[in-house]
């Protein structure tokens, strides 16, 4: 290398939380047998040990703090709690007036754009998420020279798994980065017998 110092480059991460979660709780539902019509809602994600498998077991450094995009819990809901604890910045928006997630897609779709502006060099963006909205975003980014990884599950949009210059599935890693703690029992009423 003739005494030139090699630059690592950092890598840049976005998950769109609703996407992931949602989808992490169908694969779980396929892997038992059941159909991918619905929900495991048993099924829980890790998000350190999610972080931990894109950035493939520390081997890679971040180039800056993760962002996650999603919507409102409900206010007993510790969710979002547990993932700041994790080391995400996040990017919470309320549902509309039908229950509907709105400005997650957006958002983080803008977010990547601003990313592109402000780099002086071109990196690595993964993006963890499945829809064809982020093909778009893929295009831009390449277009910025930038190399973009997605990880999701195996139902990922065609286009946007084609877009990408890798893709990952997160479907053999589903026991590592998540949960399915068993149901709590029910109580039973007491009788007379």
């Amino acid at each position: 290398m003739n005494g030139q110092v090699a630059k690592r480059t950092g890598v840049h991460v976005f998950v769109d939380n609703t996407n992931v979660f949602t989808e992490g709780q169908r694969a779980s539902n396929v892997r038992l047998g059941k159909s991918a019509r619905y929900l495991d809602k048993h099924y829980v994600l890790d998000y350190g040990m999610l972080l931990y498998v894109v950035m493939e077991h520390d081997t890679r450094f971040l180039a800056a703090i993760p962002c996650m995009y999603g919507s409102e819990p409900p206010p007993q809901d510790t969710v979002w709690e547990r993932i700041r604890n994790e080391g995400f910045d996040l990017k919470v928006f309320q549902r509309n007036f039908f229950g509907k997630e709105k400005r997650v897609d957006m958002e983080m779709g803008l977010d990547i754009q601003e990313l592109i502006w402000k780099c002086e060099q071109p990196g690595i963006c993964c993006i963890v998420a499945g829809d064809q909205d982020y093909v778009s975003v893929v295009e831009r980014l390449h277009r910025a020279k930038w190399k973009v990884e997605v990880w999701f599950w195996n139902n990922v949009s065609g286009e946007l798994k084609q877009a990408a210059d890798r893709f990952e599935s997160l479907n053999p890693h589903i026991d590592f980065i998540g949960t399915r703690p068993q149901e709590k029992p029910s109580k039973r009423k007491s009788g007379r017998r």
